[in-house]
């Protein structure tokens, strides 16, 4: 019994200090937007918007940057039953986005994420699962911008 817990204290001791570190937060990325413009979907501008707004400074920096970026939702039929009926979607989001430094273009992108889901009988619970898919999707892309702007 002894030895187990010899064995249990030194796995706590070796583990608790493992060097773990956040990989998603703003003291990881260095740059600065000072600008940006949002067309296309709404909803996915306005999620768009709340990540862009964290690194918004007007510091003259090096690492400045103007953003533009024109978002696109896109659901289409995949499949349907003997009835005639959707049976699966496909949620697409697109965003392309331009990156200016000092009034020049440095790099233009597209990010794309999609998924497939099935079709609910409720058309407000399908409606609201699908601005679950859509919020889940926009936040992979935005992982996505972020780390793409981060290695400019």
């Amino acid at each position: 019994m002894k030895i187990i817990k010899y064995i249990l204290i030194t796995l706590l001791i070796f583990s608790s200090s493992c060097g773990y570190k956040s990989v998603n937060n703003l003291e990881s990325y260095n740059f600065v937007i000072s600008k940006y413009e949002l067309n296309g979907n709404k909803k996915i501008n306005y999620i768009l918007e709340k990540n862009f707004k964290r690194f918004q400074s007007d510091e003259n920096d090096s690492t400045n940057f103007k953003i533009l970026a024109v978002s696109e939702k896109k659901i289409s039929a995949v499949s349907k039953n003997t009835d005639g009926k959707v049976s699966t979607y496909n949620i697409e989001v697109i965003v392309e986005l331009e990156i200016f430094k000092k009034q020049k273009l440095v790099d233009s992108n597209i990010f794309k994420e999609n998924i497939n889901y099935d079709n609910l009988n409720s058309k407000f619970e399908l409606k609201q699962y699908e601005n679950i898919l859509l919020k889940d999707l926009v936040d992979q892309i935005i992982l996505k911008i972020n780390n793409y702007i981060n290695f400019l």
